[in-house]
C-alpha cells in the first residue's frame, strides 16, 4: 500500500467477489466476499422478494467488514476501525452498498433471478 502511495497511485478500490448459484427454481445462494453486515441479507430478501435465498458472507475473499450505508453513517468498529486490522487504507465510501447491490443484481439476473433493478459491477470504493 505504501509503495502504491509513493508511486502516486494510492489504493482507492478493492476487488469484491459476488456470486449467485441457483438450484433449480427452489433455492438461490448469493455468495458475498468479506463480512457483509446483516443489512445486505435483509435488503436482498426485499429486492428479490419471492425467491428462496441464502445470503452467505466470507465467500472467496475476506477484506474486512462490508458496511452498509447505515453502518457507515453510525461509525465505529464495523465502519472504520476494523480496516486497520485488514490492512485497508481507510473506510469504504457511502456508495459501497449500492456498488455491492449492482453486482448482486447482475449475478442474480445471470442465473435467472429477477431483480428490481439492473446495474454494472465495480470494485468497492
Amino acid at each position: 500500500m505504501l509503495a502504491a502511495y509513493d508511486e502516486g497511485k494510492p489504493v482507492r478500490q478493492t476487488p469484491y467477489p459476488v456470486q449467485a448459484v441457483r438450484l433449480g427454481s427452489d433455492l438461490t445462494l448469493l455468495a458475498l466476499g468479506g463480512e457483509p453486515v446483516v443489512d445486505y441479507a435483509l435488503r436482498a430478501k426485499r429486492e428479490l422478494a419471492g425467491e428462496n435465498l441464502i445470503v452467505a458472507g466470507y465467500c472467496n475473499d475476506v477484506m474486512g467488514y462490508i458496511p452498509s450505508r447505515r453502518v457507515l453513517q453510525e461509525g465505529g468498529y464495523e465502519a472504520v476501525d476494523n480496516m486497520i486490522y485488514y490492512g485497508q487504507p481507510g473506510p469504504f465510501t457511502e456508495s459501497v452498498e449500492e456498488t455491492v447491490f449492482a453486482a448482486l443484481r447482475r449475478v442474480a439476473e445471470r442465473v435467472g433471478v429477477a431483480a428490481s433493478q439492473s446495474s454494472a459491477v465495480g470494485s468497492l470504493p
